[in-house]
């Protein structure tokens, strides 16, 4: 008797999914990521092609402290997940759409779980089809980088998401906050000694990858001592802070009237 209600439900969850996949790819957010990948593609085709006065090959190891860590996980990564996340909900309040879709018949929480569902899908695709794309520009060796990368991406992806998806359930410019807290705290505070730091999801995913890395990574030994967690704790903290986040913007959509 109650499995065409729940059949029906998960057919309304699921169009909202696609709703949700179908907006935020066609659009600005879009191009704009678009440009930033083909320009951080350029970048490192650029890099990797042999010079005159340094003919050596690009190794895989040089790709990941000279361009992964740096420009991909730094600041490509949390650009990519806010440009989408942190728009899914504050875009739909801006466009008057979030009303209607609140007076369906779905709960709330499913209804949050189909847009991070969505958000996250692209997401993950594109992040990880860059990081690939970024790779491959230094040959066989990018195997191995990849290899090591893609896990770390993978669940620091989950994390921005979740935490920009709250941003956006709880602001109506919800971007605006996303965007400072990318480039002022996740990229500022890495130079900051002592254990500021710690508050950024980029600290927990550089932790990750200098616990006994095969790429032999480190924390550059110009700036101040960095002092990572281990690679157990990193993946712990991850996790927990993508559950909570995740869990508190479900109940935060929940109860917020929204006009």
């Amino acid at each position: 008797m109650d499995s065409q209600p729940n059949i029906s439900r998960f057919a309304a969850c699921l169009q909202v999914f696609r709703l949700t996949l179908r907006r935020q790819f066609f659009s600005r957010q879009t191009i704009v990521i678009g440009v930033l990948l083909f320009l951080a593609l350029a970048i490192t085709i650029v890099w990797a092609v042999p010079k005159p006065w340094n003919p050596e090959p690009r190794t895989g190891e040089q790709l990941a402290e000279q361009i992964l860590s740096p420009l991909f996980m730094g600041f490509l990564l949390p650009l990519i997940s806010l440009g989408y996340a942190s728009s899914t909900i504050s875009g739909e309040r801006t466009g008057q759409t979030l009303v209607y879709l609140l007076s369906t018949s779905i709960p709330r929480p499913q209804i949050y779980l189909s847009q991070f569902s969505a958000v996250l899908l692209l997401t993950m695709g594109i992040t990880l089809g860059c990081l690939g794309t970024l790779c491959v520009t230094v040959g066989m060796d990018g195997v191995a980088v990849l290899r090591e990368f893609a896990p770390v991406v993978t669940l620091a992806t989950v994390c921005y998401v979740a935490l920009f998806l709250l941003f956006s359930a709880w602001l109506r410019r919800a971007t605006f906050l996303a965007l400072a807290y990318a480039l002022m705290i996740e990229t500022l505070t890495a130079n900051i000694p002592g254990v500021v730091k710690r508050i950024t999801v980029s600290f927990y995913a550089n932790s990750w990858l200098y616990d006994d890395s095969p790429l032999d990574l480190a924390p550059n030994a110009n700036l101040p001592p960095y002092e990572p967690v281990s690679g157990g704790i990193a993946v712990a903290v991850l996790l927990a802070a993508s559950i909570g986040f995740l869990a508190l913007g479900m109940w935060l959509f929940s109860r917020k009237e929204y006009e």
